[in-house]
């Protein structure tokens, strides 16, 4: 079984031969940038200092060492011949892809000192490298940094994504463990999951899927959730660098109702001056913690879908292109559909002021348009919820439904071939009740 794993992974990592996770440079922007890139022979040795970082990529992915000096190398590589054995002449043979791999599925690496030639591996070295990317952060001295990756030499826990090759070589030359491997990875996993073409993928599969295996709940509910849940993550395609001059702030007046739209909803808000937006948000992050910090980023979809769930959300204050997040602004909109006079601009403003902080959140009974319009009306109110629930009335009492309740309740006794009151009861009311109700 392990040999057939590692010959799958072997002939995969040779047919696809993609650089996704490493920053290449032509030869020109290597010269110009100071890079230095060297391939290894025996007879011409690399003439490396102490405390090095090096770089040298492998077929998906490009691995990482700190030099020590008299051609050695320290580096973190998955390896699970030290949860099988205490051998140590064993343990520090060259790790073969059966090693590796194992390793990285039982989560168990070492922090190793190998030779230049073995770390290698017979690629081309990158010296360095990583200074250029690490703009904001200093590396140590050299000495400080070889000091640092030989004290923890042995035996570590591994993630592929949060504790690799990379954090290491990270922590040890720039005291903070970073991998713009694993960041590159989940920027590119997201743009995948944001594009509307995963919803129609999932779709398609989905219809495939409940052909294949028939109508039942297991094949209905993920061809609709899966879509739907992709759906919410869709993120609008919005410049950030013309983010903030898309909106003439000269339009907007203290105390004016905004309202932006989104996927399946209308999203409102209440100005307050400055290019500030007071508005009432689902989020979970003020449940975990109370870093102001981190709850004053901006609500991303994950937070404010655990809000809604949560019941959890909070009236905050963000910028007028956080609020709006690329959509078309309505302007005191309301005011055409309302029959109670708005109360004075001033007075609007502070009462959504008054009203800043962690509150408890209904998507029926009180959401941001309950919010907006006890500031702008007097009155909480939302013409959203009463639309919901006028369709699910329309929906669930109609003729049609009854037809359809009717037609089920006799096809369930048809099914079941008998003739009681537990199944000759509710095949009578119930149609009977939404008939009535129509």
């Amino acid at each position: 079984m392990l040999d057939s794993l590692t010959f799958i992974v072997e002939k995969l990592c040779l047919l696809s031969n993609f650089k996704l996770f490493e920053f290449k440079l032509t030869d020109g922007k290597r010269k110009e940038s100071g890079c230095q890139e060297r391939k290894t022979h025996s007879h011409a040795p690399l003439t490396l200092q102490r405390g090095d970082l090096l770089e040298v990529p492998r077929t998906l992915f490009t691995h990482f060492g700190i030099y020590l000096g008299d051609n050695k190398v320290a580096h973190l590589i998955p390896d699970i011949m030290p949860v099988l054995t205490n051998d140590k002449m064993i343990i520090k043979k060259v790790i073969t892809n059966k090693r590796l791999i194992m390793g990285c599925l039982y989560k168990c690496a070492t922090v190793r000192v190998d030779n230049l030639e073995d770390f290698v591996y017979g690629s081309n070295i990158l010296v360095n490298h990583m200074d250029r990317k690490c703009n904001a952060q200093q590396p140590f001295p050299n000495e400080e940094v070889a000091e640092r990756a030989e004290q923890l030499v042995g035996t570590i826990p591994y993630s592929l994504l949060w504790n690799n090759c990379e954090h290491f070589v990270t922590y040890c030359r720039y005291g903070a463990a970073k991998s713009q491997q694993t960041e590159m990875f989940c920027e590119c996993l997201k743009s995948i999951i944001r594009d509307q073409r995963s919803v129609f993928l999932s779709v398609l599969l989905g219809m495939i899927y409940i052909v294949c295996f028939g109508l039942a709940a297991s094949t209905t509910l993920p061809t609709i959730l899966i879509p739907f849940t992709l759906l919410l993550f869709i993120s609008s395609k919005v410049d950030e660098e013309d983010k903030d001059s898309k909106y003439d702030l000269s339009l907007y007046k203290r105390g004016d109702l905004l309202e932006v739209p989104r996927t399946l909803f209308t999203h409102f808000g209440i100005y307050l001056g400055n290019n500030r937006v007071a508005h009432f948000i689902p989020d979970i992050l003020p449940v975990f913690t109370k870093n102001k910090a981190a709850i004053g980023k901006m609500v991303t979809n994950n937070r404010l879908i655990l809000g809604v769930i949560a019941k959890s959300a909070s009236v905050r204050v963000d910028s007028l292109a956080d609020f709006a997040y690329g959509s078309e602004i309505l302007v005191n909109h309301m005011d055409k559909l309302c029959s109670q006079p708005p109360l004075e601009g001033d007075e609007v403003a502070r009462r959504a002021e008054k009203l800043m902080g962690p509150m408890t959140y209904s998507l029926l009974w009180y959401n941001c348009e309950h919010y907006v319009m006890y500031c702008r009306y007097g009155m909480a109110i939302s013409y959203q919820t009463y639309q919901f629930c006028l369709t699910v009335r329309k929906i669930i009492c109609s003729r049609m439904n009854a037809y359809l309740t009717a037609l089920c309740g006799m096809g369930t006794m048809l099914y079941l071939g008998s003739l009681t009151l537990l199944n000759t009861v509710p095949t009578l009311l119930v149609p009977f009740t939404i008939w009535m109700a129509s």
